[in-house]
């Protein structure tokens, strides 16, 4: 870990203790708010899904094909546009707060806003630029009002995920996740819904359009608010240390952040090249059912992020280690029924969206991609644990390398075996980097967050662990 970090984490209980405690929530408390945020993140998926069945009533194969390709290029540009700061805020607010500086809390979060803001319309300019060549959508007449359409709905999706990592950061967990995961997906079904009873189709230009407005409608209360609140507080200059570090910890945390589910979106990119906008439209459900299983692990990760930042920068490892394994215990659960049940009812729930889905080789995708997601689950919130502990750098090296061999497998797989060779290497990607990320967390840290840290968790902690990693 760098300096700074280091010098922090060796500050006497004394100094540190009271406002950490200002952070930390009880067990019981931490686990009544991942319930209620697992409760939200239930809701979510579950409009999720319907908001993609009610979108596919309303327009033909071709047209769905064409707005999940959009859906799924303007989600892999947000991921990188928001520049990481999501977690940056999850990061540095919970850290600053517990050690009692509020003053750089917020010069924090003012600077995340401005580095968010402009990687965002960076971005959207990008997608727009794309648009104008020729030969990308050629053969695809509606190709320049998809991606105006695309880069409106990438900055919509960014920004909604800043602001919901800035609140969480705050623990104002309901805030922060109601606008995006509940209002905009709801709002967004009533919409389609009603298009549907007057008998109106919609094109996958017209869809984007509104599922990105209505996006950002959801997220104007709480825009104002953060808004409002960061100009109104005392903000201090950020040290040039405190500089040095934001800029460190947001490159990592942006490759970090930015490559898992990035991956999930180029491989719904690169069947629809390989295979066609059909084929694309029946992976793009297969992938988006599949988040079913890790909703569990999702959800108690919104409540636990902050407090994993703030235990271990306050020097209380054990406690991380103990959140970490409870959340991994009872999401693995969770994620075991969902695979269940895909398995038995996995061509009905396909054939929701569409009855040509529910075939033999798209039940197989929906279960191998099951797989790789309960696996991962069985790994506990290993992501936020390196990306909040200062190894963001070794996990981002981790998912460079297997993510870049994995996409050449996933074509590879995809040419010669569709979408079942596309599920395997996928799931296999998954499995991989989490596996690598978990032993990393062990050796630099003393943590093991998946379901067999628990022996961890009963050892005395060790004098020094949190000083001797270097990312």
């Amino acid at each position: 870990m760098d300096e700074n970090i280091s010098n922090r984490s060796a500050i006497s209980g004394a100094e540190t203790r009271p406002a950490a405690d200002d952070m930390r929530m009880s067990i019981a408390t931490l686990a009544r708010n991942g319930a209620v945020a697992g409760v939200i993140k239930l809701a979510s998926a579950g409009l999720s899904f319907l908001m993609f069945v009610a979108v596919a009533m309303v327009m033909d194969g071709r047209q769905f094909g064409l707005y999940s390709a959009a859906y799924a290029g303007a989600s892999l540009v947000s991921f990188f546009a928001s520049v990481g700061q999501q977690s940056t805020v999850l990061r540095f607010w919970p850290q600053y707060v517990g050690l009692g500086d509020h003053s750089s809390a917020h010069g924090m979060m003012a600077r995340a806003i401005l580095v968010a803001l402009a990687g965002l319309v960076g971005s959207s300019l990008f997608i727009l630029m794309v648009g104008f060549l020729p030969f990308i959508g050629k053969g695809t007449p509606e190709w320049l009002s998809l991606c105006v359409a695309a880069a409106v709905l990438s900055f919509a999706l960014g920004w909604s995920e800043f602001t919901s990592g800035a609140f969480r950061a705050k623990n104002a967990l309901i805030s922060g996740l109601l606008p995006r995961d509940i209002i905009w997906r709801a709002g967004t079904i009533a919409a389609i819904a009603a298009c549907h009873f007057m008998h109106i189709e919609m094109s996958a230009v017209a869809a984007t359009h509104l599922t990105a407005l209505l996006l950002i409608l959801s997220v104007v209360p709480q825009t104002l608010l953060l808004v409002r609140d960061t100009a109104r507080a005392k903000r201090g200059p950020l040290t040039e240390g405190q500089k040095r570090e934001f800029k460190t910890v947001t490159l990592g945390l942006w490759g970090v952040t930015s490559l898992p589910p990035a991956l999930g979106q180029v491989s719904t990119l690169l069947v629809a090249v390989i295979l066609g906008p059909e084929a694309a439209g029946a992976i793009f459900v297969a992938d988006r059912t599949t988040r079913f299983v890790a909703l569990a692990l999702n959800g108690i990760n919104q409540a636990l992020a902050p407090q994993i930042s703030s235990a271990f920068y306050s020097g209380d490892r054990a406690h991380v280690q103990r959140i970490t394994n409870l959340a991994a215990l009872g999401s693995f659960a969770i994620a075991l029924c969902v695979l269940a049940a895909f398995w038995i009812f996995g061509g009905f729930i396909l054939s929701m969206f569409n009855p040509t889905y529910d075939t033999p080789t798209m039940r197989a995708t929906l279960v191998i991609f099951g797989i790789g997601a309960t696996f991962a689950t069985a790994c506990g919130p290993i992501e936020i644990l390196l990306q909040l502990t200062g190894l963001q750098h070794a996990l981002f090296k981790v998912l460079v390398v297997v993510n870049i061999l994995g996409l050449g497998a996933t074509a590879v797989t995809t040419y010669f075996f569709g979408p079942i060779g596309a599920a395997v290497s996928i799931a296999g990607t998954v499995i991989a980097w989490t596996a690598i990320a978990v032993s990393i967390a062990r050796r630099r840290i003393g943590i093991n967050p998946s379901v067999f840290g628990f022996t961890m968790a009963r050892a005395a902690p060790v004098p020094g662990v949190m000083l001797k990693g270097r990312t």
